[in-house]
C-alpha cells in the first residue's frame, strides 16, 4: 500500500467530492457523461481518483451539479495546485484544519493508524469526554457550540462499525489515561469504552508505557491512512494547523516510528490489563 504511486492527495479529495456532488443532484452517471459528451470511464476514473483531473473538466461538473461560487473556486483551486506535494492548511473558524477531508479519507480507508500523547484518539473519545476536552481547550464555547462540536466530531466514529469498516489501531500513552479530562468519572467512562473497543475485530487499542522512556513517537501524534488502491497518507494536527504528507518519504519514516512504537507498546492484553487498572482507582 505505502508503495503504489497514484494521483496527488489534492486530486483525491476532489474527486471524493465530485462523486458525492452527482450523488446528491439525483443524476445517474449516464446522464451526466451524456450532457458533458465524456465516456463513462472517465467520468469514472475522475470520480474514484484513479486519474488526474482537469480544470475544465472539473468546472463542467461543478457547473452541472450548481456548486455555489465560493465552494466551486475552492475545488478548482485544489485541482490547479495538484501538483504541489503535500498539504497544509491553517484552522478557520471552530473544527480543526482538514477536518472535512480527514473524514473522507477516514471512510476511504482500509487501515487507520493513530498514535497520540495527550489525548485518547477522536474516534475512541466518549461523549462525557469529548465535551469536556472541547470546553476545556476553549473556555469561551456556550453549551451548545460545545454540543454541536461534539456531535460534529463524534459522528466520525461510525466509520468503524459499518460492514466494511476499516482496522483502526490505536496507540495511547499511558499519561493521557491518567490526566482527568472532565472529573473522575467521565475518565472512567472513557476508559472503560476502550477497553470494550479493544475486544471488537477491527480495533486494537495498546498502551505505551510512561517507563518506555524517550521513542520516536514523542516528535509528535500522527495518523497514517492506508488504502486498498491508493498510496498511504499522513496526516499530522498542530495547534491552529493540519498537514497530509504524500510524499514517500515521509511516508516511510512515519511507518518506521509506528514500527518502532509497536515494539514500545504493551501488547494488547496487557494494555486491557493497565487500562483495567487505572479505572479501577478512579472509582
Amino acid at each position: 500500500m505505502s508503495g503504489r504511486v497514484g494521483v496527488p492527495v489534492r486530486v483525491r479529495r476532489v474527486s471524493s467530492e465530485l462523486r458525492e456532488l452527482r450523488l446528491r443532484s439525483g443524476l445517474g452517471a449516464e446522464e451526466v457523461a451524456g450532457a458533458l459528451g465524456m465516456s463513462m470511464s472517465k467520468l469514472s476514473r475522475m470520480e474514484s481518483g484513479q486519474r488526474g483531473l482537469q480544470v475544465d473538466d472539473v468546472s463542467a461538473l461543478l457547473g452541472l451539479y450548481r456548486v455555489p461560487a465560493r465552494r466551486r473556486e475552492e475545488l478548482l483551486s485544489l485541482v490547479r495546485n495538484a501538483s504541489m506535494p503535500n498539504w497544509w492548511r491553517v484552522q478557520e473558524g471552530r473544527m480543526p484544519a482538514m477536518w472535512e477531508e480527514a473524514t473522507r479519507f477516514e471512510r476511504e480507508a482500509a487501515a487507520i493508524f493513530n498514535y497520540e500523547t495527550m489525548l485518547v484518539p477522536g474516534m475512541l473519545q466518549t461523549t462525557g469526554y469529548a465535551s469536556a476536552l472541547v470546553g476545556g481547550t476553549d473556555p469561551d464555547l456556550n453549551i451548545a457550540e460545545i454540543e454541536t462540536l461534539v456531535t460534529s466530531r463524534l459522528s466520525r466514529q461510525t466509520v468503524l462499525n459499518r460492514a466494511n469498516a476499516p482496522h483502526f489501531e490505536a496507540l495511547i500513552e499511558q499519561s493521557t489515561l491518567e490526566r482527568l479530562v472532565g472529573d473522575a468519572g467521565v475518565m472512567y467512562q472513557q476508559i472503560r469504552h476502550l477497553v470494550s473497543a479493544a475486544r471488537q475485530d477491527n480495533i486494537t487499542v495498546r498502551v505505551v508505557e510512561t517507563r518506555a522512556g524517550a521513542h520516536p513517537g514523542l516528535d509528535g501524534p500522527f495518523v497514517l491512512f492506508d488504502f486498498d488502491q491508493h498510496p498511504s497518507l499522513v496526516l499530522l494536527e498542530n495547534r491552529g494547523s493540519s498537514a497530509f504528507l504524500e510524499e514517500p518519504e515521509h511516508v516511510a519514516a512515519t511507518r518506521e516510528a509506528l514500527r518502532r512504537l509497536h515494539e514500545a507498546a504493551l501488547p494488547t492484553h496487557d494494555s486491557i490489563a493497565l487500562m483495567n487498572d487505572i479505572a479501577d482507582k478512579l472509582v
